[in-house]
């Protein structure tokens, strides 16, 4: 047994305090993730104030594909890492799943990359973009799409060193690249004066450098690259991609999300409309990627405890993780109210689209408090193995409620509909969560089994 799984073993298995166990795992997994939303927002600060509105939208209507790209990573990180949690003492297992976690992002990335380059006018067209913007859109998406692969590849080696006992070197990875992007940002877009390619270029290289940073840690590591092509494993593959999935529906949901609402704002609003959503979208990253990572952060303490049955341990992080969430997303949203103006200086100076913008903003972040603890619930289930349940909650809140809204709320409420649109899926999803919860009798299982 390796020194990193020794070491996990000891400290997920001893009688820590929950609570230093949560700020060991979840709150490296959150800054990480806070500081790799930077990604995004560095390029719609930088974009929209070295191009202007004309170029939030154009990155707001090509990122979808870059959301995709991440969402299978997601996933595929996601589903391994969970493997690896469950059956932390079968190193062969562990490799395996390893191994088929790359691949699978091998795979899927060719397949991706092939398709928007083959019918790249098609899609952009499809996603939003118009005559103008279509030539703006392309110079961004191209070198993201060249770079994704690097991006796939840090995003699920993320999780799987965060579950090799190393959540500081995960997370130290995504300060990395968000520190480079920034940079660049800068000095692409101002001094050298590349425009929006040079907000691609520099996150390319940002995702390039995060992502080589996390493969040095795997040549000291217990994990071995193994792949037979003679002797595929189709059910680990499935495995890991049914596993990963309520991620891959979280993160795919962000593209649904962009595409339903940029298509509505279009025929109601027009450019001026996919401009304030681009920046309210570039301001809710930074909250969603927060509590995506506290949600990812209690994994390998949940899928450890739960495969060697110390199921009180797994309820104590559940409740743990609900009332910190709890304290940070009603923070966050005061946060907003007060400072919604303020945020939205931060990328426009256009005084039309200050005021009209934030009042989106506060509407839109409105229901952060159920967006917070759809995750932890998504991620908890997730992690005890349990992703029919995982998913089906998933696939409501980011495609079956958000498509019912966007139907039914702007008819009542016109634009303040689509704002709300988002907070109407998170509220119809943390309900749906409740009542799946005592049907299937998940906790109370839980404690009936730890007496």
């Amino acid at each position: 047994m390796s020194t990193n799984t020794l070491n996990l073993t000891n400290t997920l298995s001893s009688d820590s305090n929950i609570s230093k166990l949560f700020y060991k795992f979840a709150i490296p997994a959150a800054i990480g993730m806070l500081v790799n939303s930077l990604y995004v927002v560095a390029d719609g600060v930088f974009i929209s104030r070295g191009i202007g509105s004309i170029g939030i939208a154009a990155v707001n209507i090509g990122y979808p594909i870059v959301n995709l790209t991440a969402a299978l990573s997601l996933m595929f990180g996601a589903g391994g890492a969970t493997l690896i949690s469950l059956y932390s003492d079968n190193q062969k297992f562990k490799n395996q799943s390893f191994t088929y976690t790359i691949i699978l992002n091998i795979i899927f990335y060719i397949l991706i990359a092939s398709i928007v380059f083959i019918f790249s006018d098609f899609i952009m067209i499809s996603l939003g973009a118009t005559e103008l913007l279509l030539p703006m859109v392309k110079k961004y998406i191209y070198p993201c799409i060249i770079s994704s692969f690097f991006l796939m590849i840090s995003i699920s080696l993320n999780a799987i060193v965060r579950n090799d006992n190393a959540p500081k070197r995960a997370m130290n990875s995504l300060f990395i690249g968000a520190a480079t992007n920034i940079i660049l940002d800068y000095v692409f877009i101002f001094p050298m004066k590349m425009g929006i390619e040079g907000g691609a270029y520099a996150t390319a290289i940002g995702q390039i450098l995060s992502a080589g940073y996390l493969c040095l840690h795997f040549f000291n590591s217990s994990f071995k690259f193994d792949f037979n092509i003679k002797d595929i494993q189709w059910k680990l593959m499935y495995k890991i991609c049914s596993l990963g999935f309520s991620s891959f529906i979280l993160e795919f949901a962000v593209m649904v999300i962009t595409i339903l609402l940029n298509i509505s704002l279009a025929s109601t609003v027009g450019q001026k409309g996919i401009a304030a959503y681009g920046i309210i979208s570039y301001s809710f990253v930074i909250l969603r990627m927060f509590f995506t990572g506290l949600a990812q952060g209690i994994q390998p303490i949940v899928s450890f405890n739960y495969g060697r049955h110390n199921y009180h341990k797994v309820l104590d992080i559940f409740k743990f993780a609900h009332k910190f969430c709890f304290v940070a997303t009603t923070i966050s949203l005061i946060l907003v109210k007060i400072f919604s103006i303020d945020v939205v200086k931060t990328f426009t100076t256009e005084k039309p689209l200050i005021e009209y913008t934030a009042q989106g903003l506060f509407l839109y972040t409105s229901a952060i408090i159920f967006v917070g603890a759809n995750f932890i619930n998504i991620s908890y289930l997730q992690a005890m193995n349990k992703a029919s349940l995982a998913n089906f909650i998933s696939i409501c809140r980011g495609i079956i409620f958000m498509i019912v809204g966007i139907l039914i709320l702007p008819k009542f409420f016109g634009v303040t509909g689509i704002w709300l649109t988002l907070p109407f899926a998170d509220v119809l999803t943390f309900i749906t969560t409740g009542i799946l919860f005592k049907i299937f009798e998940i906790n109370k299982k839980l404690k009936k089994s730890s007496i």
